[in-house]
């Protein structure tokens, strides 16, 4: 019961937020996790030092990370990371966690 409304509040706060998306938004500044860290990663602004650990950026203008409507960057990462960002760090904060309700 708690898992479903945390997932549609997180769906709410990333719907509403959306109609503010203007297009694509900077990397460094993002707010994001790694993904492939599920049980250590929190939500963090994105510096240029770990921008520079990028070694490639794919940005989604309408996907759907984690059955979340969102956009965000996806982010392979050295030595072994793959970080999802996104605008705001509400709408970081409801992909995390998500993430997090579904995982094993």
């Amino acid at each position: 019961m708690a898992t479903t409304l945390r997932l549609r509040l997180a769906a709410l706060v990333l719907m509403t937020s959306s109609a503010s998306w203007a297009g694509e938004f900077p990397v460094q500044g993002g707010y994001g996790f790694d993904a492939l860290k599920p049980t250590t990663t929190t939500c963090h602004r994105i510096t240029a030092q770990e921008a520079a650990t990028f070694t490639r950026c794919e940005f989604s203008p309408a996907g759907y990370a984690f059955g979340l409507p969102s956009q965000y960057h996806q982010c392979d990462a050295l030595p072994r990371g793959q970080v999802f960002i996104y605008q705001s760090p509400e709408q970081c904060q409801a992909a995390l966690e998500t993430m997090q309700s579904n995982g094993p």
